[in-house]
């Protein structure tokens, strides 16, 4: 279910191809000067995120009454979209496009400059794109993995033995599983033959931090793994928190998370309490998830 397919990986590229070239084009028309505020945008909107979300947490709680590190990353996303925006139009008003220079040795200087950055843009943009398929992929790999083998001494089921059960509408059919194989076959796709070797060895994304995801996959989709992860040094003490241990034995939490009901979730006054509770931020910050997850993820001898 999750092997790699050439015919993917042979999409993914051509895809590749054709989001360098619209970078491009897009390079040419802008010119070099507005392509380098596009750059300086990006920058400057990455530095908002990082050490600005933080400062709009006490704007944003009352609107919002989320945990403060969810309105953190929520203020930084907002804060970066903005810097993004006036720089970029700053830009636009500043500098003229490639088309608008008066001279035609001016206009190819600009042109292929700007294609340039645009080429880069768009190498940049691919390798997020990779980044978040091989990540989200490890992830759903193990989980794939990690599920029981299905039981087919038992038949087929009652749904393939009667075409009148089949749901038509084939969007009604997708569920966990088959998202997580879909994303799992995808990464590996990616990642198969040569082109998978260059990809691998020009990520600069350490392979360990894959290694976690993949892990975390794991421990999420194996009670066995998941019951190690919980008797891991540092986690049984967290779990006796009576912070936690509030939230774990509140059936009405217990609802929300079997139905699903995720905003009412991050609304609950016991969940905000234990979030924003710094002595068990800290605590938390202090455990080795890491090593956790590496004792949970690995096979009983």
């Amino acid at each position: 279910m999750t092997n790699g397919s050439p015919v993917w990986q042979t999409v993914f590229l051509s895809f590749a191809v054709v989001l360098l070239l619209l970078e491009m084009i897009r390079g040419w028309r802008l010119g070099i000067l507005r392509q380098l505020m596009r750059g300086a945008g990006i920058i400057a909107a990455y530095a908002a995120a990082w050490f600005g979300g933080g400062l709009l947490v006490p704007l944003l709680r009352p609107i919002l009454k989320w945990p403060d590190f969810i309105i953190s990353m929520i203020g930084g996303a907002v804060l970066a979209m903005i810097v993004y925006g006036v720089i970029a139009s700053l830009g636009s008003i500043l500098f003229k496009r490639t088309a608008q220079q008066s001279s035609g040795t001016v206009r190819l200087a600009y042109g292929l400059s700007g294609a340039l950055v645009g080429l880069c843009f768009g190498a940049f943009f691919l390798w997020l794109i990779l980044v978040g398929i091989r990540s989200i992929g490890s992830i759903a790999e193990a989980q794939v993995q990690a599920r029981p083998p299905v039981d087919v001494s038992r038949g087929p089921s009652a749904r393939s033995l009667n075409p009148r059960l089949e749901d038509p509408a084939p969007l009604r059919n997708l569920d966990a599983d088959s998202v997580a194989a879909f994303v799992a076959r995808l990464k590996n796709s990616v990642e198969l033959g040569t082109v998978g070797n260059v990809i691998k060895k020009t990520d600069v994304t350490p392979d360990s931090v894959y290694q976690t995801l993949h892990d975390v996959g794991t421990v999420a989709a194996n009670p066995e793994s998941a019951q190690r992860f919980l008797s891991f040094p540092g986690a049984v003490e967290l779990s006796q928190h009576p912070k936690i241990a509030a939230l774990r034995n509140d059936p009405e939490i217990a609802d929300l998370i079997s139905q699903g009901r995720i905003l009412e979730l991050l609304n609950h006054p016991r969940l905000l309490e234990a979030a924003n509770d710094p002595t068990l931020v800290e605590r938390v910050k202090a455990f080795d998830l890491k090593k956790a997850l590496e004792y949970a993820a690995k096979e009983k001898d």
